[in-house]
């Protein structure tokens, strides 16, 4: 088992004064402490339009940690698929995968925000299959010196990309969801699968024994892998540890329900999810490093013990708004007392 750092939005709540060239600077120096601590990778998400600055370009960011690294692997987690021309992600992400040194993961996902489709005039039927066609496309480009692709939505013919990613076979592409058609799509066209941040962790295992087997009948001859993102925070006590991530966890559960009403605003965005905040807590992990320890191990045996080619699990541990100490002692913390535990 590998323990990743984020996934990082890069959000900026009301009560954050930093402009985002601070932010960045400050996750960049985050980036680089959890490599020197410990952590194996480190991973971003997508979205646009919001005015809190939810980070709309993963891949320039990454090409940023890849440089001021030299071990740590770098992900989308996800890149919003649908918004984005399939040949130039693979030539971009070609190229972060040279400037890391072949240490690119590529986490492609749907989206579902009614204002991203609109803003990027990108087609809501069809995009499943269209998600589909992408990953197929992407590692032709990286594997064929000239490569030609006749799918549903997608067709190309006799291209070429160069240069080549630096990993062979290029970045692994991982693909999320949470329907049985994501499922099936991720265990056929994937190299792994992660499910979304709000999924309770205990339920982590049957989802990931069931990926295995839909593996096993769509596409049996590749290695498959599976990583999930958790909300963790680490205190005194159980409330402590709670407060230390609260504001944060529920600014960004509170952005997503405003986007799904098409709102871009997300200013009241905590407030707004205030009288759901048990059952949010209730999808996080929260305690002292020992308590923290108890509650993950069980799920995380249970997975590695499956058979995947590779598991991770990336915590979320300074959600927007986290000042940049706290961040960092935060990273510390759970590198020093948790990580080695987990893996005793």
């Amino acid at each position: 088992m590998r323990f990743g750092l984020g996934q990082f939005t890069l959000q900026i709540p009301p009560w954050d004064n930093r402009t985002h060239a601070d932010l960045y600077a400050d996750t960049l120096e985050l980036a680089a402490l959890a490599e020197e601590v410990g952590f194996d990778s480190f991973w971003l998400a997508e979205h646009h339009a919001a005015n809190d600055g939810y980070i709309p370009a993963t891949l320039p960011f990454l090409a940023a940690v890849a440089a001021r690294t030299r071990r740590i692997e770098v992900g989308t987690a996800v890149l919003l698929a649908p918004f984005h021309e399939p040949l130039r992600i693979a030539e971009d992400a070609a190229v972060v995968d040279n400037i890391s040194d072949g240490r690119l993961n590529l986490g492609l996902g749907l989206g579902w925000a009614p204002e991203e489709y609109r803003m990027f005039r990108a087609e809501h039927k069809g995009r499943g299959k269209r998600l589909g066609e992408f990953a197929q496309v992407l590692k032709g480009a990286w594997t064929q010196d000239r490569f030609t692709f006749e799918g549903e939505h997608l067709q190309y013919e006799d291209i070429s990309i160069t240069p080549k990613p630096a990993r062979a076979g290029g970045p692994p592409i991982w693909l999320g969801g949470n329907a049985e058609a994501a499922l099936r799509r991720s265990a056929r066209f994937g190299d792994g699968y992660f499910p979304p941040s709000s999924a309770t962790f205990d339920t982590l295992p049957d989802l990931a024994a069931n990926l295995l087997a839909m593996r096993k009948e769509l596409n049996p001859e590749q290695p498959y892998r599976f990583g999930s993102f958790q909300n963790v925070g680490l205190g005194d006590d159980e409330d402590d540890a709670w407060r230390s991530i609260r504001d944060g966890v529920m600014h960004v559960r509170g952005s997503y329900m405003a986007w799904g009403q098409s709102a871009r605003d997300v200013s009241g965005a905590r407030e707004a999810v205030e009288p759901f905040e048990e059952q949010i807590r209730a999808t996080c992990i929260v305690g002292t490093p020992e308590q923290v320890v108890a509650k993950m191990r069980p799920s995380l045996e249970k997975i590695d013990a499956l058979g995947f080619a590779d598991t991770f699990t990336s915590v979320i541990l300074a959600p927007p708004g986290t000042p940049a100490e706290r961040a960092r002692e935060a990273v510390d913390r759970f590198a020093r007392d948790v990580i080695p535990a987990l893996r005793s």
